[in-house]
């Protein structure tokens, strides 16, 4: 077999493979969890093997640094730091290239709140890529696009997860001077069948159509982990730990199989640029903290600190060392540990009522958390 079969669950679903194929043989199909796998046209396919060549899953040490500067971010336009899901860095980048006349990359949600990777031209769509969506996104044809503009001579920003960075430069066969990639320190991604389950159960419970959701929203309390979701009658927010998906996500139990084989999670980088949320700022540098979010950036290549110093106007910054920008976040060190439970997680997936079974548990920790003043969090966080 030579070919990408051979991948099995090691696929992180980015269709590098399909996009690569010179026999077009090659069709990503969800599978009974909600996830893309490749399916070969075993008669048409000629075992050029361009497939694997091009995959990240078996080709995992392309374009892997080790952060050489790390910084506290925040960015000072109230408007973007409020959309993003800490301090809005990944925006910054998105901004800085868009005015170099750049295009970028990144995740939206559709009109039926499905997440693809979209090209994105103005600050319309950049404003649709703000903030975090947790759930897997669609890269769609977005890596062919992207060799488009190289080729056209235009300066590209592409940003998401790892895998989806690393399947990126194995479909281009390599680095381009014009390109710029950013990855998000990512804890593994949700199916999208899950996601789409979860707001028809959001749509009963509502009373009305979901046309807004926000995982990481602002509004209420500032940065933290609270969804918003909006109908065209309501509003409501939720702690993502009290919540049917947020909760599991947040546990882990639902990811993607090669999530909990990552070779990506670790701090040999494989961006120009690595971006979070800087979750320790409170302690490392408490006057530098804001309850509208700091994100942490690790510069790893010398086009990341470029595209740094472009990005730099647009925010107030703080030096930090890596093992700063490290705390309490265990994906820069290892991969997401696979709970026992993630065997029948999906089992009744196309049952009704499987939203409805999802167990949330007391969490008192965190419902104590819920009813806190912000302000009284903050200064917890700093002793």
């Amino acid at each position: 077999m030579g070919n990408i079969s051979e991948i099995k669950e090691r696929c992180v679903g980015c269709k590098s493979c399909e996009q690569s194929c010179p026999k077009h043989c090659i069709s990503m199909v969800e599978n009974k969890e909600g996830f893309w796998n490749p399916v070969v046209d075993e008669q048409r396919c000629i075992e050029c093997k361009l497939c694997l060549k091009t995959c990240p899953a078996k080709n995992t040490t392309v374009h892997r640094n080790e952060p050489q500067h790390v910084w506290a971010w925040r960015n000072q336009n109230d408007t973007d730091i409020m959309r993003s899901a800490s301090g809005g860095a990944a925006d910054s980048a998105a901004k800085a290239v868009l005015q170099m006349g750049g295009v970028v990359y990144g995740a939206a949600y559709d009109d039926q709140l499905v997440v693809n990777h979209i090209e994105v031209t103005d600050d319309a769509g950049r404003e649709r890529i703000q903030s975090s969506k947790y759930v897997q996104s669609d890269p769609k044809d977005s890596y062919s696009k992207v060799k488009q503009r190289l080729a056209e001579g235009k300066t590209v920003l592409f940003t998401g997860t790892p895998c989806q960075i690393a399947g990126l430069y194995t479909f281009l066969g390599g680095d381009h001077h014009n390109l710029y990639t950013l990855d998000l320190i990512c804890h593994g991604v949700p199916s999208p069948k899950f996601f789409k389950k979860y707001l028809e159960y959001q749509n009963k419970q509502s009373e009305g159509q979901v046309i807004y959701f926000n995982f990481r929203s602002k509004e209420k309390r500032g940065w933290g982990t609270q969804y918003m979701l909006k109908t065209k009658t309501k509003t409501r927010t939720k702690t993502l730990a009290l919540d049917r998906y947020g909760k599991h996500f947040m546990d882990g139990d639902c990811y993607r199989e090669c999530c909990y084989q990552c070779p990506y999670a670790n701090t040999k980088r494989v961006g120009d640029l690595t971006v979070g949320d800087f979750w320790g700022i409170a302690k490392s540098h408490p006057e530098f903290n804001s309850p509208k979010g700091v994100s942490s950036v690790f510069i790893n290549t010398e086009k990341g600190q470029k595209l740094f110093e472009q990005m730099q106007p647009f925010a107030e910054v703080v030096k930090a060392t890596l093992e700063e920008g490290m705390v309490k976040q265990h994906n820069l060190v290892r991969p997401s540990e696979r709970p026992s439970v993630r065997d029948s997680f999906y089992a009744g997936i196309d049952e009704s009522g499987f939203i409805e079974g999802l167990k949330v548990g007391l969490q008192l920790k965190s419902r104590l958390k819920s009813v806190l003043p912000n302000k009284l969090i903050q200064k917890i966080k700093s002793f």
